[in-house]
């Protein structure tokens, strides 16, 4: 455990010997099944999360059911927003889903809390990712805002891709649905369109990009 957060801290060799001692001492480690879906917000904070192992999609839920994905996370990666409620006057509802089993580590809200108050060295990591992580996420809406459906579903099939390594994706029409925010008969019908134009080739469960090259310029 203590590998793995100090080799995503960066503020952990600025941290004296007592608070190493009472982050490993009060860190979670936790398995969570594929498909596991956690919940953030309303005043409740869970502290602050390092994936350990697998990918994990964090996304918003609209009052009518539906969910908009905001940005994945991949072994190595914090959940930084998970915490940031422990902030005054900020509260954001967010979920949690598990896309492959998982094994997550969580530094609990009032031990991150004491670090914060205590450390300039976290204060300043704490803000710059959650700077980091509204930039992204206001970069995502005004791709809703001023993008058609057809550029960001290109757009989601990239991301894809690269976090798979490969042109061929098995991923589902209803997650890209819920990647970029249509639903899941639009995704059908355009992803048969880019079958059309040579861009990609549908099979049952599985996405083959032909030319990404191509979808970029969507």
């Amino acid at each position: 455990m203590e590998k793995i957060i100090a080799e995503v801290l960066p503020f952990w060799d600025s941290l004296t010997d007592k608070q190493k001692k009472e982050v490993l001492e009060n860190t979670m480690a936790s398995t969570c099944q594929r498909k596991t879906r956690l919940h953030f917000g309303g005043g409740e904070c869970a502290g602050v999360q390092i994936i350990g192992s697998g990918q994990v999609r964090v996304f918003i839920t609209s009052p009518g059911g539906g969910d908009i994905t905001l940005f994945r996370l991949l072994a190595g990666d914090v959940s930084i927003l998970s915490a940031a409620c422990m902030l005054n006057g900020m509260d954001i509802e967010l979920d949690m889903e598990m896309e492959t089993d998982c094994e997550i580590y969580t530094i609990p809200k009032r031990v991150y809390r004491r670090l914060y108050d205590e450390s300039p060295a976290v204060k300043d990591y704490t803000m710059e990712m959650i700077s980091e992580k509204f930039s992204d996420i206001m970069w995502l809406f005004n791709q809703f805002v001023f993008s058609n459906v057809a550029s960001r579903i290109a757009g989601a099939l990239l991301e894809h891709r690269t976090l798979s390594g490969g042109d061929e994706l098995k991923v589902t029409h209803e997650t890209l649905a819920k990647d970029v925010g249509t639903a899941r008969e639009v995704v059908t019908r355009i992803l048969k369109q880019f079958q059309s134009d040579g861009l990609v080739e549908l099979t049952r469960g599985k996405v083959t990009i032909l030319d990404a090259g191509k979808l970029g310029k969507i």
